[in-house]
């Protein structure tokens, strides 16, 4: 008998090559390399490939807020509580002034005004 020959029921899986072609959208090959690239190419990539100082400020100062070496303060201009912090420099992550969002955008306006007036 030609039952014998065959396998049981049970025994009758699917292998990895026949599975990753029944699922084609869990594959990882679908994701192509232009939408990837697009991805890497957003204006906050660029700008952290531009100031890999501001970036270490950043995580340095966000590191120290997570393990209570830093307090956050209100703004210095109007009190808010709800600030942001502005380095003055990158090269003391530490040391930064409160700022509320509207302050903190006026801070970097008035920082550029100053850069191209000079």
């Amino acid at each position: 008998m030609t039952l014998q020959n065959e396998k049981p029921a049970a025994l009758q899986t699917r292998t990895g090559i026949e599975m990753s072609a029944s699922f084609p959208a869990s594959d990882d090959r679908n994701i192509s390399k232009p939408a990837r690239k697009r991805q890497a190419d957003t204006p906050q990539a660029r700008w952290k490939q531009a100031n890999p100082q501001a970036v270490w400020a950043h995580q340095a100062l966000r590191s120290a807020l997570n393990r209570g070496l830093v307090i956050q303060e209100p703004c210095r201009v109007c009190g808010a509580l709800d600030a942001e912090a502005h380095h003055p420099d990158y090269d003391r992550p530490m040391d930064v002034d409160w700022l509320c969002r509207l302050h903190h955008r006026r801070e970097h306006k008035r920082m550029r005004c100053e850069a191209i007036n000079g």
